[in-house]
């Protein structure tokens, strides 16, 4: 089946409508509609499509099959041309960088104490923060910047921080077990990340790492337990300066140390990037102390 490209947004307004409600008559209340305005719009999209999107069981009505799987992909294109639209030509929008976070504990320790700074330096950027453990490259195409530990498209990938890995924990702990400290509890990351095994192997260090492993999916709960006093956990030295600095956080093993992950941000649409996300991306890429590419 061949269809025509042309599609009407107000069918599939009404359609989005009708799908989260599942009822007409709210779906109407929400565009401003009759509800037999909604189900014409509704009926001409299934003739455009050739399917039934709803079906109705008594009194209410439920999605088919192909309209359950439709739905999801219209309210994404909906939602997508909302925010470009409010971005680009709403009078607070044009100065909203949108900012997708797949690197939580990196927002948390290096990003989160910055941004103060930078909303002084460039006041007329309004923030949007998306922050999430799982990356959904296909959701932040709609964002302006994209911070992961992933290279991302390499083309116009950011690097800003690399990960210096060193073995921390609270002067307590450490008084405790001193030089027995890898018999303890070490706490490591989950996941394809530098473990303890690779970090003896690499800094050559001669303690016994024979101890209990705990992992955790988090860095930021890996340094918060160490913090506690739950053990000796591997964290990166840019998201524990603080806290060696207030001696809230002592290393077991001064000057050791592995490489991690290096973090950065992709931006989206580089040649079509407005002012505002330029400005924010510059100011990040110096803070970093790195090098301005050329596609800037």
């Amino acid at each position: 089946m061949r269809l025509d490209s042309t599609i009407n947004l107000s069918w599939l307004s009404a359609f989005d409508a009708a799908a989260r409600h599942l009822n007409f008559t709210k779906a109407a209340e929400e565009l401003g509609l009759s509800q037999g305005a909604v189900s014409i719009q509704i009926q001409k999209l299934e003739r455009h499509l050739n399917a039934s999107l709803f079906e109705r069981r008594g009194r209410h009505i439920v999605l088919t099959d192909e309209g359950y799987a439709y739905h999801p992909h219209v309210s994404d294109a909906l939602e997508g041309l909302s925010s470009v639209t409010t971005r680009m030509f709403s009078r607070h929008g044009r100065n909203t960088v949108s900012i997708a976070c797949f690197s939580p504990t990196f927002v948390d320790h290096w990003l989160c104490p910055l941004i103060p700074q930078m909303t002084k330096d460039i006041p007329e950027v309004e923030l949007n923060l998306m922050v999430d453990y799982q990356a959904n490259y296909a959701r932040s195409q709609r964002d302006d910047l994209v911070i992961s530990y992933e290279a991302g498209d390499a083309a116009t990938f950011v690097p800003l921080a690399e990960e210096t890995l060193i073995a921390v924990c609270s002067p307590s702990y450490l008084e405790i077990h001193k030089s027995d400290w890898g018999r303890g509890i070490l706490i490591e990351i989950a996941g394809p990340r530098p473990n303890w095994p690779l970090w003896r192997a690499t800094t050559g260090v001669q303690a016994q790492l024979d101890g209990r492993v705990m992992q955790v999916n988090s860095l930021s709960a890996a340094i918060r337990l160490a913090r506690c006093g739950g053990g000796v956990a591997l964290a990166a030295r840019s998201f524990v300066s603080q806290d060696l600095r207030s001696e809230a956080l002592v290393e077991t093993c001064p000057g050791r140390y592995i490489k991690g992950r290096t973090h950065g941000f992709d931006v989206r649409q580089v040649e079509g990037a407005r002012p505002v996300v330029k400005k924010v991306a510059r100011w990040l890429i110096e803070r970093a102390d790195q090098s301005i590419p050329d596609f800037f």
